[in-house]
């Protein structure tokens, strides 16, 4: 086939490629969307009333994801729940036009219509939906679009979609955050003030004497029953606080949320299998679960990183072996690592092997050990990159490290610094060599996969997973 032969061919396949892009896919969506019963973009839809038989609801939207019910009662929406019942109502589609026009409406169920669901948008439109009764020769329902003068026979399974009370709508949670959003959560109790800050994306350090780093799994369970409990009873209009002790709450919850310049304040107060709780200057007490109130008033230490070195991949510049006035270092050399006479599969190791040492347990340092050190690790950088953690051996042959730093010792198994390249275990004096693949063992037992890299340019360590994981190090990308 010649050049041009070629050319014009694809000429005519990129025309015919945009024809259909620009000008028939956008009129079948143009044609499908006409059929629908009603005709409103759902981010431009504001307000919300929805009557089912005796029960009527009111909502309207206080930003683009969260919602109000401001009847029969004033409290927060399900930003799920009020989602699917606009997906409902706007996906609704007649199986086909039963009258054109009518004034008897009786005789189809809408003279005073099962269930009505009206819409309002930020532009003054208005569109509703009313649903009759059934039709005697099908299983579907008689409805109508209003404004419109036309009947029409829609699925039966549009009652149930549009047919919502207020108790079906309304916020079973607490409160209806991201975990991503909170920056900070303050805990007040009788135990104490417990801060917990976020640093990183999953990334947090513990306020008071000693910036303690915390689990990014345990800070997240310490807020994640806020958003996901359901209450077991509402007590709506609310003013008189004292029945539920909730006048001198046992805790106070203060979190932080980003774009958020006021913190959300959240109270709760336990009377036997109870935790009431609520929103402060809400008018709606929940019942929980007993125990939530304990949950949210955990010691600081327990929410502390068992991990040795916590440290923020992105600033680390160097790590440093040192033992008996020897060092072994390794630094960054551009995107990567070297030194230390570490070859690049090594160094991959050596950081593979950091991001899953962790301690058995990690407690605040009272006082530092008795003997000498077994060998020193550092690591230096930036912001969030810098730790220090003297290891000794115990007796049995188990390790404890300190952070003097930070105030903190961590227990630690006699096979936890087993899994490192040879050349680290050599340079500390350990008699077993990390393999070369297959598995090793890891801190606390169990054992990990190694699959060695092949050399390359230099090494970059990457952040552990959340929860304990390993980030393997990997070789950049030529």
């Amino acid at each position: 086939m010649s050049p041009r032969i070629t050319l014009a061919l694809a000429i005519v396949v990129a025309l015919v490629g945009g024809y259909i892009l620009v000008v028939d896919r956008p009129q079948a969506q143009r044609a499908e969307q006409a059929r629908h019963l009603v005709h409103l973009p759902k981010a431009s839809i504001t307000q919300i009333t929805v009557r089912s038989g005796k029960n009527t609801a009111e909502l309207v939207r206080t930003d683009a994801t969260h919602w109000m019910l401001t009847r029969p009662f004033a409290a927060p929406a399900s930003g799920y729940a009020v989602s699917d019942l606009l997906d409902g109502v706007l996906a609704i589609v007649p199986q086909r036009t039963v009258a054109d026009k009518t004034s008897d409406w009786a005789a189809y169920g809408l003279a005073t219509p099962d269930t009505e669901l009206t819409l309002h948008t930020q532009d003054g439109k208005t569109a509703a939906v009313d649903i009759g009764k059934s039709s005697p020769v099908s299983t579907g329902l008689y409805a109508r679009a209003v404004p419109g003068d036309a009947v029409y026979l829609v699925d039966a399974s549009a009652r149930d979609a549009l047919a919502k009370t207020a108790a079906d709508l309304r916020q079973k949670t607490l409160a209806d955050f991201s975990n991503a959003d909170v920056q900070r959560v303050r805990v007040a109790s009788a135990s104490g003030v417990l801060t917990v800050d976020r640093i990183g994306p999953d990334r947090w350090r513990l306020g008071g004497a000693h910036p303690w780093p915390a689990d990014d799994f345990k800070v997240t369970d310490l807020f994640f029953p806020i958003t996901t409990s359901d209450a077991k009873a509402f007590h709506d209009g609310v003013r008189d606080l004292a029945p539920y002790g909730l006048d001198h709450p046992a805790v106070t919850v203060d979190v932080t949320l980003k774009k958020q310049s006021t913190p959300l304040r959240l109270i709760f107060a336990s009377k036997g299998k109870v935790t009431y709780a609520m929103v402060a200057g809400a008018a709606t007490v929940l019942e929980l679960d007993a125990g939530l109130a304990k949950r949210l008033t955990p010691a600081p230490i327990s929410l502390v990183s068992k991990r040795l070195l916590p440290y923020n991949a992105q600033n680390l510049t160097a790590v440093t072996w040192s033992r008996d006035e020897q060092v072994l270092q390794i630094h960054r050399q551009g995107p990567g690592f070297s030194g230390g006479g570490l070859s690049d599969s090594q160094i991959t190791d050596m950081f593979s092997s950091i991001n899953i040492l962790e301690g058995d347990t990690v407690e605040a340092l009272a006082a530092a050990p008795a003997g000498t050190p077994a060998f020193t690790i550092q690591t230096d950088g930036g912001e969030g990159a810098q730790f220090r953690v003297v290891v000794y051996r115990r007796p049995g042959g188990a390790w404890l490290a300190t952070n003097t730093a930070l105030g903190l010792q961590y227990a630690l198994p006699s096979n936890a610094f087993d899994g490192f390249p040879k050349a680290i275990t050599a340079f500390l004096g350990l008699p077993k060599a990390a393999p070369a693949g297959g598995t090793k063992p890891a801190p606390g037992g169990g054992a990990v996969t190694v699959t060695p890299t092949q050399p390359g340019a230099g090494v970059t360590p990457t952040a552990p997973r959340p929860g304990g994981g390993p980030a393997p190090a990997k070789p950049p990308t030529p």
